[in-house]
């Protein structure tokens, strides 16, 4: 099993970090994409690899923090590109429900992530809210086409755009709650979805209200595939596979 979307790197696992992996381990995960969100976390989860060689860093600045500072900090985001572990630029994109930053500079910031996974043959780890149709555009313009839209919450018409772009789809524990996303993911075909946690936020139903972990992958799997009336080992696999293709990952057997 793939999380293809954690934050280990977080503070709020810094009590229990190793109990939380020894879950995650018993809970059957065989990889956790585990990503960075501003400059110190990206290094965090390149040392993190370190230590745990199933933690798979990526390396990105999210856009709610101050963009223009993050700007700056890019040129220390690539350098930290020369550790071959790393698989995916991320987590980046646009925000604009939160909106720290204007439009304009999130675009810069987005753009700088999608060129250096261009030089480096890298996917995107996207976030979006608010802001789908300006990341399409921009994907477009960039002519960029790899990586994944985590987390997705917006519309099957979307959707089909976003595969078209040659792009995943990621869900996690948003699925089990939300009537309009089990309503879209029960349309798109298996072989652009991926399933996630985002730990340590967004818990699946039963864990609402706590801190999210890998190890709540289990219920994910569980609900997903009961949507699609497969069996969980059989939605295992395909969004197993689906996750060894998007991150070049040697074995997910």
């Amino acid at each position: 099993m793939i999380d293809t979307h954690c934050h280990l790197v977080d503070p709020q696992f810094s009590h229990d970090l190793e109990e939380a992996i020894e879950r995650a381990r018993a809970a059957g995960l065989k990889y956790i994409i585990n990503i960075g969100y501003d400059l110190n976390t990206s290094i965090s989860a390149l040392q993190m690899n370190e230590i745990y060689d199933f933690l798979l860093p990526a390396v990105g600045i999210h856009p709610n923090e101050s963009v223009e500072e993050s700007l700056n900090q890019m040129e220390s985001i690539e350098t930290l590109l020369s550790n071959k572990q790393v698989v995916a630029i991320g987590e980046t994109g646009l925000d604009y429900h939160r909106n720290y930053s204007p439009p304009e500079v999130q675009e810069s910031l987005f753009r700088y992530h999608i060129n250096l996974a261009r030089r480096y043959n890298l996917p995107l780890i996207i976030h979006t809210r608010n802001s789908i149709t300006d990341v399409l555009r921009i994907l477009e313009e960039e002519n960029y086409h790899r990586g994944v839209f985590h987390c997705y919450s917006g519309t099957y018409e979307q959707a089909k755009k976003i595969m078209d772009l040659g792009f995943y789809l990621g869900f996690g524990g948003v699925l089990t709650f939300s009537k309009n996303m089990r309503e879209v993911f029960l349309r798109l075909p298996l072989d652009f979805i991926l399933l996630e946690t985002d730990a340590p936020f967004l818990a699946p139903a039963s864990k609402r209200g706590r801190r999210n972990e890998p190890a709540f992958i289990r219920e994910i799997l569980n609900f997903a595939s009961g949507l699609k009336g497969l069996s969980p080992e059989r939605l295992e696999g395909i969004t197993d596979q689906n996750a060894g293709n998007l991150f070049s990952l040697k074995s997910i057997a």
